[in-house]
C-alpha cells in the first residue's frame, strides 16, 4: 500500500475508505457485516476512511476500528451540512462520541458550492477552524461537486488543509466544467499547500466498465494525493487494493466489474412530494404528475436522495 502525505502532518493510504456505501444509503448492510468489511481493509493497509455525518453510519466504524485492534492509527474524515456555530459544535462533538475519538483528524463542510456557499457556512466554518486551534480537529476542508467551490477557498483565501472534490474522466457529477476544469483548480489548491483527496474516480458506478481506464486516469493526476473508493465487500477490497498496487485488476474481479451495475429504483407507492427533488444537486429528480421520475444521466447514485423521502421510496441498488 502507498501512504502519500494528505497534509504535513497527516500521512494517509493513497486508498481510502469510501464508507457511503456499507451504510443505510446504500447497501444498508447489517452493523456487524459492515463493521466487518471496513475492519478487512483496515487489516489489508488501508489507514483512511471517509465518512459524513449525513452517512448515519459512524456505528459501523467504531466497530470496525475496535475489531481493527489499532484504532488509533486510522485517519478518519467526515463532513457536516452545519451552517451555524451551534450546528457545527454539536457535529463536533456527535462524531467525537459516537466514534469514540478525543480528536476527528479531518472535518469538512459539506457538499459547498461557491464562495457564496462559504460565506453562508461561515460561522460554521469558523467554530472548525476554532476546534483546529484547540486540537479536537487536526485539519479542516470542504467536499465538493463544483469547480468554483475551489476557485472560492483561493479567493478568499480561507486556510483549508484539504479539499475533497468529485474528479473522474468522465466528468460525471460535476456540476459546473469539466474534469479538466476540476484538474486545473486542484493544481491550484495544490500549489497554495492544500491537500486534494478526490471522490467517486467511477462516477458513482456509471464508469464500472471501465473501472481501470477511470481509475489510471485519477491515479496518473498528479495533484491527487489520495481517492475515496466505496466498497461494500472483502471482494472488493482486495480488488482495489490489488489495483492502486500494481494498476491492473485480478481478471475475475475485472470481469465482474464490467457487468456491474448501479441504479436508482423509485418504487410505485412515491408521493411525489418533490422533498427528493429539492434535495438533489444534480437536478437528475423530476415529478411527472404525482410520481417522481429520475434522469439517470445525471444521477450520480450518491444517495442522498433517500433520507429526506418520507415513505421510503427511493433505493439505490
Amino acid at each position: 500500500m502507498e501512504y502519500v502525505n494528505l497534509t504535513p502532518d497527516i500521512t494517509v493510504s493513497k486508498l481510502c475508505f469510501g464508507s457511503l456505501t456499507v451504510g443505510k444509503l446504500q447497501a444498508n448492510l447489517p452493523l456487524e457485516r459492515g463493521a466487518e468489511v471496513i475492519a478487512y481493509a483496515l487489516s489489508r493497509g488501508v489507514n483512511f476512511i471517509d465518512t459524513a455525518q449525513l452517512y448515519e453510519n459512524y456505528d459501523y466504524i467504531r466497530l470496525a476500528l475496535q475489531k481493527s485492534g489499532h484504532p488509533n492509527d486510522v485517519v478518519i474524515s467526515t463532513k457536516t451540512y452545519a451552517y451555524s456555530r451551534e450546528l457545527a459544535r454539536e457535529a463536533v462533538e456527535q462524531a467525537r462520541s459516537a466514534l469514540d475519538r478525543d480528536v476527528i483528524d479531518i472535518f469538512m463542510l459539506h457538499e459547498q458550492e461557491s464562495e457564496h456557499t462559504l460565506r453562508g457556512h461561515r460561522e460554521a466554518l469558523e467554530y472548525l477552524f476554532e476546534c483546529r486551534e484547540r486540537g479536537i480537529i487536526r485539519a479542516v476542508g470542504a467536499s465538493t461537486h463544483n469547480v468554483a467551490l475551489i476557485r472560492g477557498v483561493l479567493k478568499l483565501g480561507l486556510p483549508l488543509d484539504v479539499v475533497h472534490p468529485i474528479y473522474n474522466m468522465r466528468s460525471v457529477g460535476i456540476t459546473d466544467g469539466s474534469a479538466d476544469d476540476m484538474r486545473a483548480a486542484m493544481e491550484d489548491a495544490k500549489a497554495a499547500g492544500i491537500g486534494i483527496f478526490a471522490m467517486k474516480p467511477l462516477g458513482g458506478g456509471h464508469l464500472f466498465a471501465e473501472a481501470a481506464d477511470a481509475f489510471n486516469y485519477v491515479l496518473d493526476t498528479p495533484c491527487v494525493d489520495a481517492v475515496a473508493v466505496g466498497m461494500q465487500s472483502e471482494t472488493e477490497v482486495d480488488a482495489n487494493i490489488a489495483f492502486f498496487e500494481s494498476r491492473q485488476f485480478p481478471p475475475e474481479a475485472d470481469r465482474a466489474l464490467r457487468l456491474k451495475r448501479r441504479r436508482l429504483i423509485i418504487e410505485d407507492y412515491c408521493i411525489g412530494c418533490h422533498a427528493c427533488v429539492d434535495r438533489c444537486r444534480s437536478h437528475a429528480l423530476y415529478v411527472e404528475g404525482v410520481t417522481t421520475m429520475c434522469d439517470h444521466d445525471k444521477c450520480r447514485l450518491c444517495g442522498y436522495c433517500v433520507p429526506v423521502c418520507p415513505v421510503f421510496a427511493i433505493k439505490v441498488i
